[in-house]
């Protein structure tokens, strides 16, 4: 299956693990891939593994840039514009953790998670959205959170709070952006396998392990398998949504 032969996307947080699980699902629907992550180190660690499994310089790229940065956002647009021609898909997955409770959080802690899970979103749709509109089509995926969806024990206020505007983002942008044929959704992920999940502490892993109906974590190529529906022609009449893919976590 070759849903996005021709097609070129953007994925932001590139050496995420959801990130490198949605880059290896596109490209193996004949997409092309650009990656964007702050830390290059992990760009090249995810672009080696999309080597190992066949995928080179003409279909995946890289591109070192920092989504609490317009500019840099903007620079990935030309570059990947420059590359190959046009930008049919955005798919917004940097983000980090900082789950304290509320008398513990510090005025950083809260101002990292909204720059990176929030206005980083708004940056990466800034920079692509003049090119979609120009084009008339475009896809573009947000990852949201059960804690954005919910704000339920164990998240931090930072957290919960970035990932209920990301929601609130991808409702008001699907009607902004409706009439020039771009899609804009979301997917919740609930708890996964992974590196950003195990920095919690183990119990609260199990805690929330437990508290699915299918009674484990997530994989992250589920949730690829998620975006690659969204950012599909399949999902043309789906837009301002949010697929909560969670294995059913009782809210």
């Amino acid at each position: 299956m070759e849903r996005y032969k021709g097609k070129t996307a953007i994925i932001t947080g590139g050496g995420g693990d959801i990130a490198e699980a949605t880059c290896k699902r596109l490209l193996e629907e004949g997409a092309n891939v650009v990656l964007t992550d702050f830390s290059s180190e992990s760009l090249d660690q995810t672009l080696a593994k999309m080597q190992e499994s066949g995928y080179g310089p003409d279909c995946v790229k890289a591109k070192t840039g920092d989504v609490r940065s317009l500019e840099d956002c903007l620079a990935t647009a030309r570059f990947t514009k420059e590359q190959f021609g046009r930008i049919d898909i955005l798919i917004a997955t940097a983000g980090i953790l900082r789950h304290y409770p509320l008398d513990e959080l510090t005025e950083k802690d809260w101002q990292d998670v909204i720059d990176i899970n929030l206005t980083g979103v708004y940056h990466a749709a800034k920079s692509v959205v003049s090119i979609m509109k120009e084009q008339n089509y475009g896809k573009m995926v947000f990852i949201s959170s059960i804690g954005g969806r919910t704000g339920r024990p164990g998240v931090g206020a930072n957290y919960a709070a970035a990932k209920a505007g990301v929601v609130g983002m991808t409702q008001n942008m699907a009607y902004e952006l409706g009439p020039w044929n771009i899609n804009v959704n979301c997917v919740a992920p609930g708890p996964l396998k992974g590196r950003m999940f195990y920095s919690m502490k183990p119990e609260s892993i199990e805690k929330l392990k437990n508290g699915t109906r299918i009674q484990r974590l997530g994989e992250t190529s589920e949730i690829a398998a998620a975006i690659a529906y969204l950012a599909s022609d399949e999902a043309g009449w789906t837009t301002g949504e949010v697929l909560d893919v969670n294995g059913g976590l009782q809210y």
